[in-house]
């Protein structure tokens, strides 16, 4: 079976289910916010930094010599700050032998098993990326849960279930919500689930007596890109986490090419010579969590409403040593 060809990439059909792949199965990707596609490795995003105030003129000082009813209107003004969207890219070299294509049916069979694999990785590190700040390519994004503990929206559950665990998720729904933000979803590892059911149990009560922790949209995040023993959960506004492609992925086939060892440069296989091939995935990506300046967390300054360093759109779970759940 003739494949081999330097330019061969995915059929279209299948290009996009690649695509529709990993926005399925990574959670930050599954719940954040998706922007328009980048058109170049930078995309500026104008975030509120300072919001105007507004006064009944009634109060407001008369000029000397007018009129009571001649006021001064107040005078205000608002101020945006840059947030960056850069694309960094995410990539991954598969070495094939030539004889294990020609004993598969054909191309996009083989591609399909390959693929399988490599959604899985890229999965992974999106989300420990994006949730935990693993090997962030970002210089100003250090992950979710760094920012939400450098805000001080961190809460330490014992570990021990029942009602402790409810009042941990009722405090990290606080956080968000007096920063201004409406808590969407719940998010943690494949552990999550038994906390919740822990504590239907301890507390003797029903689904249907959970109010608004119970209704609260929970999503297990199983990339294994999610820490549980950095972060056992993580609630928030997921929409404020916002993402963008400037190249969703892409596969081609390698066909002479030297591939050698990224970290010490030494070559690991002449494909030509070995009658091997490769295949090459890359995908670029960019992602922010803006946190404008809002109303409700804003400090009143005089004239302006300005930031607040203490708010954020999540907050974390953190299970304390020695937890027995």
């Amino acid at each position: 079976m003739a494949i081999i060809n330097s330019s061969v990439v995915l059929p279209v059909e299948y290009y996009r289910e690649v695509s529709k792949g990993i926005i399925g199965r990574s959670k930050a990707l599954e719940l954040g916010y998706r922007l328009p596609d980048m058109i170049g490795k930078t995309r500026t995003i104008p975030v509120a930094e300072y919001l105007p105030k507004a006064y009944w003129v009634k109060n407001m000082t008369t000029p000397v010599g007018a009129a009571d009813e001649i006021k001064n209107k107040p005078v205000t003004e608002m101020a945006w700050k840059g947030v960056n969207l850069v694309a960094e890219e995410i990539a991954a070299i598969v070495p094939v032998s030539e004889n294990t294509l020609k004993d598969a049916d054909n191309l996009v069979d083989i591609a399909a098993d390959l693929t399988e694999q490599v959604i899985g990785a890229f999965q992974q590190v999106i989300d420990a990326t994006i949730f935990f700040g693993e090997n962030s390519p970002w210089s100003d994004f250090n992950g979710i849960v760094s920012a939400a503990t450098t805000a001080g929206a961190s809460v330490t559950w014992d570990g021990q279930g029942g009602l402790s665990f409810y009042n941990a998720i009722n405090k990290a729904m606080e956080y968000v919500e007096t920063s201004g933000y409406l808590p969407d979803a719940i998010l943690g590892g494949p552990s999550l689930n038994s906390a919740f059911r822990g504590t239907i149990t301890n507390l003797g009560v029903t689904a249907g007596d959970q109010g608004q922790i119970g209704a609260l949209p929970r999503h297990i995040d199983l990339t294994g890109g999610f820490y549980t023993s950095t972060a056992f959960a993580i609630v928030g506004d997921f929409k404020q986490l916002v993402y963008a492609f400037r190249q969703e992925i892409e596969m081609k086939l390698l066909q002479e090419a030297t591939i050698v060892d990224p970290a010490t440069g030494s070559v690991l296989y002449h494909l030509a010579q070995q009658d091997m091939v490769a295949f090459r995935f890359t995908l670029r990506l960019g992602v922010a969590v803006p946190n404008p300046t809002n109303r409700v967390s804003g400090v009143d300054s005089g004239d302006l409403i300005k930031a607040n360093a203490k708010a954020f759109p999540f907050a974390v779970i953190v299970k304390s040593a020695g937890g027995s759940h």
